[in-house]
Formats: C-alpha cells, sequence, structure tokens
C-alpha cells in the first residue's frame, strides 16, 4: 500500500506540474485567441462583402439583360416599319 502511494505522488505531481500554464503561456493562448478572432471576423467582412457584390452584380445583369431586350425590342420594332414601308411602296 505504501508503495501504491509512493508510485501515485510523482504521477499526480507530473499531471499536475504538465496541467498548469505559466502566466506567459496563458498571455501566449489569449493572444492567438484573439488573433484567431480576429480572422474569423475579416472572414466573415469578406464573405458579406462577396455576397453583397454578387447580388448587385446579379441585379445589374438583370437591368442589362431588360435594357439590351427593350433596345432590340425597339431597332426590331423599327426594322418591321422599314418593311411594311417598303412594301407599300409597290
Amino acid at each position: 500500500m505504501k508503495a501504491t502511494f509512493l508510485l501515485l505522488i510523482p504521477a499526480l505531481a507530473a499531471a499536475t506540474l504538465t496541467s498548469c500554464d505559466s502566466a506567459e503561456e496563458k498571455a501566449r493562448k489569449k493572444a492567438l485567441e484573439a488573433q484567431a478572432d480576429q480572422l474569423e471576423k475579416q472572414a466573415d467582412a469578406t464573405r458579406k462583402v462577396g455576397e453583397a457584390a454578387a447580388e448587385t452584380r446579379e441585379k445589374e445583369g438583370k437591368a442589362n439583360a431588360a435594357a439590351t431586350k427593350n433596345s432590340t425590342e425597339k431597332k426590331a420594332d423599327q426594322l418591321e416599319d422599314a418593311a411594311d414601308a417598303t412594301r407599300q411602296q409597290k
């Protein structure tokens, strides 16, 4: 029993010493966590900017498509009017 107890003391001491971080280690871990948090915030902001840009381009694309369609429709109407005028000259 005494031998088992003597064997446990060094194991407990080793576990206790390895689980305690020094003040420097705690500060290092805290700084790393803050840096990781900042990177995650930047990632979120980048994602939001990208999504907003994609939505804007999509809206612009729809507006451009509608303008193109209107422009070509107007040109087609003019050509049909010209064709009708040509036929009436017979």
